[in-house]
């Protein structure tokens, strides 16, 4: 039989919002453990005193780590975007690779300036600007790929580098764009920057949630 104090972790760890307000103290314990009651009954397969799931609240909160925040505040130097991007994806193939080799010494993709490709376990894809399309295509010549998409473009966010050892630093970022609900298609990241690949129609709403007070840099 499940133990009440377990009953209540887990529930508790379900809610990325619980779990944060409790493990800061901001929880109102007495009314979360009224609303969970039923839950721990039902996990515990017993009756259980509201009294009892405070208590067990309560010792919780004090296993988690309070001086720091589950989803950190991320303070970040600039914001820059780029409209008119193109995804697209093929098979990863020995001869598609070859071909990735030949992309990348030509002149139009080296001086693109928005490219990055990136190798799955099976798929490779070429993230760039649109009017790259045909130059792509030609490369793999009869290829097919396996999707395009259009009228894509990407919210780059760019923070100190101490940030690259602070947990949640792409949870605290990520939460923004996701409470929105705002599709992310794609994540780039490299040492200082996080890049999310948007449709160019949720762009303002995702800039929305970055932008205070100051303007990013359009490109």
């Amino acid at each position: 039989m499940i133990k009440v104090s377990d009953a209540v972790k887990d529930i508790v760890s379900d809610s990325e919002e619980i779990l944060s307000c409790l493990s800061q103290g901001l929880l109102n314990l007495s009314a979360y453990a009224k609303k969970i009651q039923s839950s721990v009954e039902k996990r515990t397969k017993k009756q259980v005193k509201q009294g009892t799931i405070v208590v067990a609240l309560s010792r919780y909160a004090k296993n988690l780590e309070i001086k720091r925040a589950l989803v950190p505040t991320i303070t970040w130097r600039d914001i820059a975007v780029k409209t008119g991007l193109i995804e697209i994806a093929f098979d990863k193939t020995r001869p598609n690779r070859d071909r990735l080799q030949i992309l990348y010494q030509t002149p139009q993709f080296l001086s693109a300036d928005f490219l990055t490709i990136t190798h799955g376990v099976g798929e490779l894809s070429i993230i760039t600007n649109e009017n790259l399309e045909q130059p792509v295509m030609s490369i793999f010549g009869k290829q097919k790929p396996k999707f395009v998409l259009r009228g894509l473009c990407g919210l780059t966010v760019r923070f100190d580098e101490h940030y690259i050892h602070e947990p949640g630093l792409t949870l605290s970022l990520v939460r923004k764009v996701a409470l929105k609900r705002i599709n992310i298609v794609e994540m780039v990241s490299t040492f200082t920057e996080l890049t999310f690949l948007l449709y160019e129609k949720d762009m303002s709403s995702a800039l929305a949630e970055f932008v205070s007070g100051q303007q990013p840099r359009s490109s």
